[in-house]
């Protein structure tokens, strides 16, 4: 049997190593996680005798993985190393640009079974012809194995492997949630989300797109509810399905079956506005265990929602939504991003207002400062308005999409036509093909964004200092974490030590324009306007000065108490156990 240590920066139990390792030790192997800096990994690395070092990469954690990466060869440990996740998948290039020696494009559970079991067999891993793997060979010549097809039988899945965590560190039996997937994907186009690109590769491997969207059968679900309440006194199930209640049928059959169960412990769930009736209020309400429902406002102005977010839902039916949910006493969290590309000062101000509105000052909020991460359509629209950096959204060497018209000359490597929309649709019986139809849609949206926001920024371009260096200044203050292991020498230089790093998580949109970091700091104060909007102006007065420590601070507290803190359904206790016995290991 082959022994896989998984490794990561934080201390955080990922549900994609605890799928992957149950998919290894149902095979026979045996797993372990590495948690620490590179220099940490490595020791416990040559101390374990790992077969395979993986990663499941966040691209949050990206340059941990690689720093760890660079530290690994450099022991010379002679052991494979392998990444995967969906920053991987989005950026498959990383492994001709880096120390890796294989990666996972797509569904990571059979493949990496069958690499192990090869090097059980002890063949050579260099020449393995596996679905979703590339694998680098002595000389640096990638072999790119075809993508297999997704899992249809969701319940052929193991149930995700706990121990790996449980059985590692005392501070994961205090995590205050249980992370429950009951299926996998969306049903819905949303520009700002990987669920559509990564559909979109698959379908583009040749796999039915609208088999992507999944879920497990409900008794296997409640099957594994009541395996993590008995073994690991599970207090409170985190359903992180993008949405739950997409199939009515399904999601009325879970609560009444949830009922039934007789389990103790509360759950919360994703849902998008229009699925939740009357009746799917009412089954979750009926269970008496629904915690908190999280959905989407992203934006509060419909027409940016709907032009650039490619979401169709109304305000009214928020309004509607809500007081639905108010009737049947469900306590519900609302979801919004702020410095999304093309987001102007009115519309992030609108996007509170409206949050105010729909919940009043003592609301649940979820406020996200937008990142371009690798694999959003969104992106585009950021490249086309000089707002990003095509570095920092875009792997080297790709070719961007037809529908990406202009990208400046930050980027020689995106090829562009400019004529493409044209020529494709111009055919004997004048008919464009449905696909060619929509995406000459979304140019056109794309275009009449730019427009608007282009005006819009005419109203801001004299208001603060140059963008670069206002920028620059900024981020080198928002990245600056003292003495940093995480700086890898392996020569991908996509946003190095940057780009990829956790304080992106808290501190960073990665728009270039003034307009795009004026929303940065004004985003620092978000739930403070949504709770006392008299400030609005002193506020504003602030958003005059540089960006700061200050801001940054009132922001980290503001969304761990009023974000995190409810949606992690964590009780005072958790953070005194923490604070007591755990205070140094950092978590997510």
């Amino acid at each position: 049997m082959a022994h896989i240590i998984f490794a990561q920066e934080m201390f955080f139990p990922l549900q994609s190593t605890m799928a992957l390792s149950a998919y290894l030790k149902k095979a026979g192997h045996t797993t372990d996680v590495a948690i620490g800096s590179p220099s940490e990994i490595v020791k416990y690395v040559e101390e374990n005798k790992a077969d395979l070092v993986a990663f499941s990469v966040l691209t949050s954690y990206r340059n941990h993985m690689l720093a760890t990466v660079d530290a690994i060869k450099e022991a010379n440990l002679n052991i494979p190393l392998m990444a995967g996740g969906y920053d991987i998948t989005f950026m498959p290039q990383i492994l001709e640009n880096s120390n890796l020696d294989v990666i996972c494009k797509g569904e990571g559970g059979d493949p990496m079974v069958e690499f192990c079991n090869a090097l059980d067999k002890k063949k050579d891993w260099r020449n393995l012809k596996i679905g979703n793997l590339h694998i680098k060979n002595k000389k640096g010549v990638v072999n790119k194995n075809p993508m297999r097809y997704w899992l249809m039988d969701m319940d052929a899945a193991p149930f995700e492997d706990r121990d790996i965590y449980w059985d590692k560190d005392p501070y994961f039996r205090i995590v205050p949630f249980t992370q429950v997937l009951a299926g996998r994907g969306c049903p819905y186009p949303c520009t700002y989300c990987f669920n559509a690109g990564y559909k979109k590769i698959h379908e583009d491997a040749g796999m039915n797109g609208k088999e992507y969207t999944n879920l497990r059968s409900v008794g296997h679900v409640i099957r594994e509810l009541k395996m993590l309440s008995k073994k690991y006194d599970a207090k409170d199930f985190f359903f992180n399905d993008s949405t739950l209640t997409y199939n009515k049928e399904w999601i009325v059959d879970f609560c009444k079956a949830y009922k039934k169960s007789k389990l103790k412990q509360t759950f919360s769930i994703n849902v998008v506005i229009p699925e939740m009736n009357e009746d799917v209020c009412k089954a979750l309400a009926d269970t008496k265990k629904c915690r908190l429902v999280r959905f989407g406002l992203e934006t509060g102005n419909e027409e940016f929602r709907y032009r650039t977010l490619r979401k169709s839902i109304k305000n009214d039916d928020l309004i509607k939504v809500t007081d639905r949910m108010n009737k049947y006493g469900i306590r519900y969290s609302m979801q919004m991003m702020l410095g999304l590309p093309g987001e102007t000062q009115e519309y992030a101000m609108e996007t509170l207002d409206v949050a105010r509105r729909l919940t009043g000052k003592t609301g649940v909020h979820g406020i996200n400062i937008f990142k371009p991460f690798p694999g959003l359509e969104i992106n585009n629209v950021g490249l086309e308005l000089g707002q990003y950096k095509a570095s920092d959204v875009m792997a080297p060497g790709s070719v961007a999409p037809p529908t990406w018209r202009k990208t400046g000359t930050d980027n020689e490597n995106v090829t562009t036509n400019t004529n493409n929309n044209k020529d494709v649709t111009s055919n004997t019986n004048n008919k464009v093909p449905p696909e060619i139809a929509a995406r000459n849609k979304a140019a056109s949206e794309i275009n009449q964004n730019a427009k608007d926001a282009a005006d819009d920024k005419k109203k801001y371009d004299d208001l603060f200092i140059p963008a670069d260096e206002a920028y620059l200044t900024s981020r080198s203050v928002m990245h600056k974490t003292g003495i940093n292991e995480n700086q890898h020498n392996s020569g991908y230089n996509h946003g190095k030590n940057v780009f990829g790093s956790k304080e992106m998580v808290f501190y960073d949109n990665y728009r270039r324009d003034k307009l795009g970091l004026y929303i940065l700091k004004l985003s620092r104060y978000s739930h403070v306007l949504i709770r006392f909007p008299g400030l609005r102006k002193a506020v504003e007065k602030l958003m005059e000065l540089p960006d700061n420590k200050f801001n940054r601070v009132v922001w980290k507290i503001t969304e761990g108490l009023l974000n995190i803190r409810v949606h992690a359904g964590a009780p005072w206790s958790y953070f005194i156990k923490y604070a007591l016995f755990h205070a140094g290991k950092q978590v997510r």
